[in-house]
């Protein structure tokens, strides 16, 4: 609890004398739970400039104002301090990972900038920001204060500075993706990639996977271990997910007219399966439009995100093969704690992770692992694809251990969805 003197009288803010032992406490706490904070050292600027303006008076009254608007961007766990006359610090004690602290800076930023009235003047606040993190930019508050001065001073050129400017180059490439997925998904101007499956035995292409890209602002191809992560993480995944859906579809029917009758493989993202209900009305909704051929659709669920709730995802799997899709597991391998899960689940296919190629055939126990697999899933009537293959040796491996197909730049890379069919013609030329 805030002491009754500890408060400043003008803002009802608690002075900056709370804001070391909130600091001590949170310190504390974060070392026993492992879980992040962050805190946010703001100025206010141009306050000489507007007391010309406004006066004294006037001055008091405008940080007053700004005091009353951070307090209303208070979530829980969070406080703010008045720490001098122009300064005021937003700790954010409830942020889950370190690249959170964007969003709360961008709440806070949004509410401060609102321009407003006084003595009939209208301001428009300028503020800076200097950003730390806890516990990587301190280990005491003193040092955590000293920090975010030193972080203020690399906002002089903008609104926020960081005391790691790495994390401030990783969240910036984060926003700059963000801002692409949101134009892209303004302009449906996604970027989709299909990869040939190729079978096994007779080295024919016998399906597709569709991969979505998208462009940044520089027009460069954003790689997936780049841009799924920030969507996942602000679930525009959603979105992204239900495009290529329906992307996969007309890939499917528009295939089928070029007398390419073939299955098309989409990534379910473990948000959107969490997401069942969102999930189950787009393949509802697909399916029963015309031309729909859902059996001609596999939806590719990687087996970590399966694993995380077995009852729930054997009840969701269930019912997408009741709208007539194939699943496949994907990623087969890294997660199952045990063989008596999968023999319980809808499943048509599974995919074994690129790990189990790793030094095939020459490593005589790797090869020995990825025989196993093969075995255990055609045993239990599963499709078996590898993922990842690059050599001829290691397609004579999967070939004579009788793996069904296989993907992998030893036959394509990733092709343009639009070029896909004048491939397929040069590959079975």
């Amino acid at each position: 609890m805030t002491e009754r003197n500890q408060y400043d009288p003008q803002t009802g803010l608690p002075e900056r004398g709370y804001l070391w032992s909130l600091l001590d406490d949170s310190l504390s706490r974060i070392r026993r739970s492992g879980t992040p904070a962050g805190l946010l050292l703001i100025q206010l600027e141009d306050l000489n400039s507007y007391q010309q303006l406004i006066g004294a008076e006037g001055i008091e009254e405008y940080t007053k104002l700004m005091a009353g608007r951070l307090k209303n961007c208070l979530w829980d766990l969070d406080d703010a301090v008045r720490f001098d006359e122009r300064q005021f610090v937003y700790f954010a004690g409830g942020i889950n990972r370190l690249e959170d602290i964007h969003v709360v800076m961008k709440k806070v930023v949004d509410y401060l900038s609102v321009p407003c009235e006084i003595k009939e003047y209208t301001l428009t606040p300028s503020i800076r920001i200097g950003v730390v993190v806890l516990p990587e930019d301190g280990e005491t508050a003193d040092e955590i204060m000293a920090n975010a001065q030193i972080a203020l001073g690399h906002a002089r050129s903008g609104v926020y500075g960081y005391f790691n400017q790495q994390l401030g180059e990783t969240i910036a490439r984060q926003e700059q993706i963000k801002s692409s997925i949101l134009s892209t998904l303004a302009e449906e101007s996604f970027v989709l990639m299909l990869q040939p499956k190729i079978s096994t035995e007779s080295r024919e292409v016998c399906g597709i996977e569709a991969l979505v890209r998208i462009r940044d602002s520089e027009g460069n191809i954003v790689t997936p271990a780049e841009f799924i992560p920030v969507a996942e993480n602000s679930n525009l995944i959603l979105e992204i997910g239900e495009w290529v859906l329906s992307k996969a579809q007309e890939v499917s029917n528009d295939l089928k007219a070029a007398g390419l009758n073939i299955p098309v493989s989409v990534n379910i993202s473990e948000v959107q399966f969490r997401n069942s209900a969102s999930l189950l009305s787009t393949l509802h909704k697909l399916a029963a439009t015309e031309d729909a051929a859902p059996g001609n659709i596999i939806l590719e669920i990687s087996e970590n995100t399966i694993t995380n709730n077995v009852a729930l995802s054997a009840a969701l799997m269930a019912e997408i093969k009741s709208c007539g899709y194939q699943i496949s597991i994907d990623g087969f391998g890294t997660g199952f704690s045990s063989l008596s899960v999968l023999k319980d689940l809808s499943v048509d296919e599974i995919k074994v992770d690129r790990h189990f190629l790793s030094d095939v055939p020459s490593d005589e126990k790797n090869t020995a692992i990825l025989k196993s697999i093969i075995m255990l899933g055609k045993a239990m009537n599963f499709r078996v694809v590898v993922m990842g293959v690059e050599t001829e040796a290691q397609f004579n491996t999967l070939k004579e251990h009788e793996c069904d197909e296989f993907q992998g730049f030893l036959v394509s890379e990733p092709i343009d969805a639009g070029s896909f069919v004048s491939w397929h013609k040069d590959y079975t030329a």
